[in-house]
């Protein structure tokens, strides 16, 4: 009984690494990513940092989630980055396509534009939070640490109440008790 015990916790490891190096291995084998997610992703943050084309500001505004149109301004800010950057290079004289490339925007839009010191917890939220607009959220991740910590604690008290047992002396085998006699008046 043990050694089936012990090819279970074994055979949990085996999987959990498994489904660990298969993640892995996924994410490095995935195709190159389209620029309108690129594109929003940088956005994230309120911010377009990167260079990118006229198609590539259609697609991305294209492809919006359905919850950043009715409850965010995504929408609203990537047409007027984009109209913006096209009014500025007709104004030079310079023709507009599909693969014209949009500069970076100058200034940030909404909260951004007030940069104040951030404290010291931010800073830690900042750096362990999602990064861009795919990303896992920061909740579902420390769940999923915590559920991991839970096994992680049911496997060592398995294994600690397991050698306990196999370190212990057996217990001598005892007799059942006798029946009574017969009574005597």
């Amino acid at each position: 009984m043990p050694t089936v015990r012990i090819s279970l916790l074994l055979a949990a490891l085996v999987a959990a690494l498994a489904f660990v190096t298969v993640g892995v291995g996924s994410a490095a084998a995935t195709p190159r990513t389209p620029c309108w997610q690129l594109l929003l992703n940088d956005e994230y943050d309120g911010h377009v940092d990167g260079t990118y084309s006229v198609g590539c500001y259609r697609a991305a505004i294209a492809h919006l989630p359905e919850d950043s149109l009715i409850y965010g301004s995504t929408r609203n800010d990537l047409i007027r980055a984009m109209t913006q950057a096209i009014a500025t290079m007709k104004k030079k004289g310079v023709p507009v396509t599909n693969a014209t490339p949009v500069p970076p925007q100058d200034e940030p839009r909404g909260l951004e534009q007030h940069k104040k010191k951030k404290g010291f917890i931010a800073v830690i939220a900042d750096k362990i939070g999602p990064g861009n607009a795919s990303s896992i959220p920061l909740p579902l991740l420390i769940l999923a640490g915590l559920g991991l910590l839970l096994v992680a604690a049911a496997g060592a008290s398995f294994a600690a109440r397991w050698i306990s047992a196999r370190r212990s002396p057996p217990s001598p085998a005892t007799s059942p008790p006798a029946p009574p006699g017969p009574r005597r008046k």
